[in-house]
């Protein structure tokens, strides 16, 4: 072998050493990623910051990697006692992150571990908040007494520092999925809907009873006034065409007396003389002395 190929083997050697002591005394930490540098089992670093960092090599330094994106998980089926002894069934979700990742590397040792504890803490703060209210504040038909947005911001207040204190957790949000009901319950739910909305028919019905009761009371007082404003003035008016009847009269009695005699005579005989009718009567009787003859007639 010649010189020149043994210089060429040591280089290619000492690059191949280079590459590998970088490999294992260097970390790239990606910008959704937090790292717990730990040295014989303690930790010794927490880096957050993206890009190469150096450390020993294994098995003296140890990189533990964390995703710091955020996560979701749901909890496991379960039931709970609401106030007034109902069960509900009541799953929720968690939408969370890594904050701390050295205390989520003390208090879970592994990611896999955070599913099973998340879902114990979440399970219980929600237990106890159900137990402070009635079953009717979860579900009913009357929107204004449905609690569940309040619940919902009660559990986050409960939820977000203990996961924090405990895990190193941030939970960002966190929610009801669904209300559902155990068989049992259900024919519950259902005479309790029938009976509210019962009670609801039962007070419309009453009102509009009422109010019809009033309206027929203000027409009843609208008519009456009105009858009596009418009949006022049909007497009104009756007085005034009598009083001018009775001057109309007067006058013609005044101007012509025989001719307002003899208009009299003759209306009272229209009056009591009808088809087929007979009479017998004394012409010399006013106003039965129109019937003669106008030679007959006397003189007034």
């Amino acid at each position: 072998m010649s010189r020149l190929q043994l210089l060429f083997r040591v280089l290619i050697a000492l690059a191949v050493a280079a590459a590998l002591g970088f490999t294992l005394c260097s970390f790239q930490v990606a910008s959704h990623e937090a790292v717990v540098l730990t040295r014989f089992g303690s930790p010794v670093a927490t880096i957050v910051a993206p890009g190469l960092h150096g450390k020993w090599p294994w098995p003296i330094d140890t990189v533990n990697r964390f995703d710091t994106r955020l996560a979701f998980q749901e909890t496991r089926i379960s039931e709970a006692l609401t106030r007034d002894k109902r069960n509900v069934i009541v799953p929720l979700y968690l939408a969370w992150r890594i904050a701390d990742p050295l205390k989520f590397l003390q208090s879970t040792g592994t990611p896999d571990a955070v599913a099973a504890k998340l879902d114990s803490l979440a399970t219980s703060a929600r237990n106890t908040l159900l137990g402070r209210v009635d079953f009717a504040e979860l579900v009913n038909a009357d929107a204004a007494r449905v609690k569940l947005p309040a619940l919902e911001k009660e559990l986050g207040e409960v939820v977000r520092p203990q996961a924090l204190a405990a895990f190193g957790i941030a939970i960002e949000e966190v929610g009801l999925r669904r209300i559902a009901l155990p068989e049992a319950n259900t024919v519950f739910v259902f005479e309790r809907m029938r009976a509210e909305r019962a009670q609801h028919a039962a007070r419309y019905r009453a009102e509009g009873r009422r109010e019809a009761a009033e309206i027929r009371t203000q027409a009843d007082t609208e008519k009456t006034v009105l009858l009596a404003d009418a009949q006022r003035y049909a007497e009104e008016t009756r007085g005034r065409a009598e009083a001018e009847a009775a001057r109309t009269y007067a006058a013609a009695h005044a101007q012509a007396p025989d001719l307002y005699r003899l208009t009299r005579e003759l209306e009272a005989l229209r009056a009591s003389v009808t088809e087929n009718t007979t009479l017998v009567l004394d012409t010399a009787t006013p106003p039965f002395t129109a019937l003669q003859s106008p030679a007959a007639t006397p003189n007034p």
